[in-house]
């Protein structure tokens, strides 16, 4: 069995006011303590685990310096057995992106790099408060290019305050002009503690319906210009679905390194707390447990995420009533939110946007 690694880099230049991930601006020498803390825990694991997937994510994982990175990298390569091709991610803000770093990311094994794009408006930028501009990102995936990489993705964010359907469509041309591999597409939700969570923000987002307008003008978009839809949120072009982020919603298992960082390994799930000096002074060993897993909720809750679906031998399999389960999904299927092909059942782009009632009434 091949398992994934997650590495959490909880490191930013600033904290965007939408953003509930942990992270926190950090110095050189917390850098240097964390990276140690990082490639001391994976000895908790034993060595030869089979990996097919690494997965650096933040926080602005580009930020720990491509020293660091490959340090920890390097770290991973000697302790687990990384399969020849192995697919390994860095994501990256598009400001400040250096040529010389790439190529060095690149050498020490990175293949694939994720830019947090979010909008290639300026009206939208200055809302979210990113510190780019769309030269930026034009200018960051050239350098990704030349550097080696040819699996690109980008962030871009729906639902944000003052959006229009023409607006993520100006967003849309703009990427799809940048010939990248793959597209992720996340619905805004205002989490508690972020600057977000305001009665000024919150009276600027777009209607229900409009955001069902954005978001199925997206689908239709990406898929006439070659990129399919695989999950909820994620679009690529044949081939280049993350493999990373398809374990977790395939149920398969992956560790899990750093503050806030989660883990499926052996059948049980873990995680840490966010607390970055907690994680450097414990050495990696301060691991939380879940409650025991139920593997059919799971499976239906993110199966149902795929454009792939869920299958019913699946279900029976995991002691599902399949005849409570298919009557169910009727309403769904002749509502056109669902589809039923042979023993697969599947949500449709329409069934997407009401997903979490779907699953509700399934679990």
């Amino acid at each position: 069995m091949n398992r994934g690694i997650y590495v959490h880099i909880p490191f930013c230049a600033k904290k965007c006011p939408y953003c509930d991930f942990y992270s926190l601006n950090a110095s050189d020498e917390i850098k240097d303590d964390y990276a140690k803390a990082v490639i001391k825990s994976f000895s908790l694991y034993k060595k030869g685990i089979k990996i097919d997937t690494v997965y650096f994510g933040g926080g602005t994982p580009y930020l720990m310096g491509e020293k660091r990175l490959g340090k920890i990298l390097t770290a991973i390569k000697k302790h687990f057995s990384l399969t020849s091709d192995a697919e390994i991610t860095l994501e990256a803000n598009p400001a400040g992106i250096d040529l010389n770093e790439l190529i060095s990311l690149r050498e020490s094994g990175f293949n694939r790099i994720s830019f947090g794009v979010q909008s290639a408006n300026v009206h939208e930028l200055k809302i979210l408060k990113r510190a780019h501009t769309s030269s930026d990102v034009e200018n960051a995936v050239f350098l990704a290019r030349k550097a080696g990489f040819n699996n690109i993705s980008a962030d871009i964010m729906l639902g944000t305050p003052c959006q229009t359907v023409s607006d993520v469509k100006q967003t849309l041309n703009f990427l799809i002009s940048l010939n990248l591999e793959h597209i992720s597409a996340y619905m805004l939700k205002i989490e508690k503690n972020t600057a977000f969570n305001s009665k000024n923000i919150i009276s600027m987002l777009p209607s229900d319906d409009t955001v069902s307008d954005i978001y199925l003008m997206l689908c239709d978009t990406l898929n006439k210009n070659g990129y399919l839809q695989y999950e909820i949120s994620n679009f690529a072009k044949r081939g280049f679905e993350s493999r990373h982020n398809l374990k977790y919603w395939r149920c398969e298992e992956y560790i899990g390194f750093g503050p806030s960082a989660h883990s499926f390994f052996e059948g049980k799930r873990f995680y840490y707390e966010r607390d970055v000096k907690d994680y450097i002074k414990s050495l990696g060993e301060n691991i939380v447990f879940d409650e025991e897993v139920n593997t059919l909720c799971e499976y239906i809750m993110l199966g149902l995420r795929l454009s792939e679906g869920i299958t019913l031998k699946k279900l029976k399999s995991l002691g599902a009533d399949i005849e409570g389960i298919l009557k169910k999904c009727k309403v769904f299927i002749d509502n056109g939110f669902m589809i039923k092909s042979g023993d697969t059942l599947a949500l449709t782009a329409k069934g997407f946007l009401v997903s979490n009632t779907v699953i509700a009434s399934l679990i």
